[in-house]
């Protein structure tokens, strides 16, 4: 085979591997487990950078299960409850212990089937009382960033391991 069809059916695998997982997403958690979620912004033009093309900016979400790292991150178009909490019923089962920072849009999650803890990151990113954290998703985003740069912010879609 010679390049092109190599990079061709490449392509056509990882597009068909993409719908697969957009029509049925993974679901992780569940009563029992911990989920630890966060957003991030991925792309944003850096200050004092006038003489480079202006870069969109682009939030991503994300969550890891502790205990298996099984995780998921999903491009969203902003941060909102609107998008957020769709998107978490969608990829967490209803039972899990959530574990997130204070962000407003998440603190109607017990509401929802979910039991919410919170850590305040304006004092601590580890709550020495009960241990919350969101260290686990915060460590994928560091991660996920720096790939991003050796790709020369090559935008990805749509990401999940388990």
């Amino acid at each position: 085979m010679d390049g092109k069809t190599v990079t061709d059916w490449y392509n056509f695998l990882r597009e068909v591997g993409s719908a697969e997982m957009v029509a049925n997403p993974m679901q992780i958690g569940g009563p029992g487990t911990t989920v630890a979620i966060d957003e991030s912004l991925v792309a944003k033009a850096k200050p004092g950078n006038m003489h480079a093309r202006p870069v969109p900016q682009q939030w991503v979400f994300g969550d890891v299960q502790l205990g298996t790292n099984r995780f998921f991150i999903e491009l969203v178009p902003q941060r909102d409850a609107a998008t957020l909490v769709p998107t978490i019923q969608r990829y967490i089962l209803p039972g899990t212990r959530i574990w997130s920072d204070e962000w407003r849009v998440y603190a109607g999650l017990n509401a929802i089937g979910y039991v919410h803890q919170t850590v305040n990151h304006t004092l601590r990113f580890v709550d020495p009382v009960t241990g919350i954290h969101t260290n686990n998703i915060e460590a994928r985003w560091s991660a996920c960033k720096s790939g991003f740069k050796r790709r020369h912010g090559i935008a990805l879609g749509l990401a999940s391991i388990t």
